[in-house]
């Protein structure tokens, strides 16, 4: 279970109903993973879902993609003088600080 597991456990638990049809069982799963995928910013982008019947499985790999990636750029140049500063100002910060030493009476600790 990812961290996006409780926005999606909450989408099942309103949704599910027993006897429902594939198509039913696998938009509530959809819809499941999409609201884990919106409600948690390290979640996934795509959404896979597996069908298990008794004979065979059927595995939809990216059957929705809700939040296609782009590819990036990577190109961030900033020309010298762009990222402009109104003022400056220099500051040094001394500490001072009080250690209380802590009391050692009383018994050791049985590390056997």
């Amino acid at each position: 279970m990812g961290s996006g597991s409780l926005a999606a456990m909450a989408i099942f638990e309103s949704g599910w109903r027993p006897d429902m049809k594939r198509e039913e069982a696998v938009a509530l799963v959809v819809q499941a993973i999409e609201a884990g995928i919106f409600n948690d910013l390290g979640s996934g982008s795509n959404v896979d879902a597996c069908v298990i019947m008794a004979t065979h499985t059927d595995y939809l790999r990216n059957f929705v993609r809700p939040n296609e990636r782009v590819e990036k750029e990577r190109k961030y140049g900033f020309r010298r003088g762009t990222t402009a500063w109104t003022s400056e100002k220099v500051r040094t910060f001394v500490v001072d600080e009080k250690v209380t030493p802590l009391a050692t009476e009383g018994e050791a600790m049985d590390t056997s």
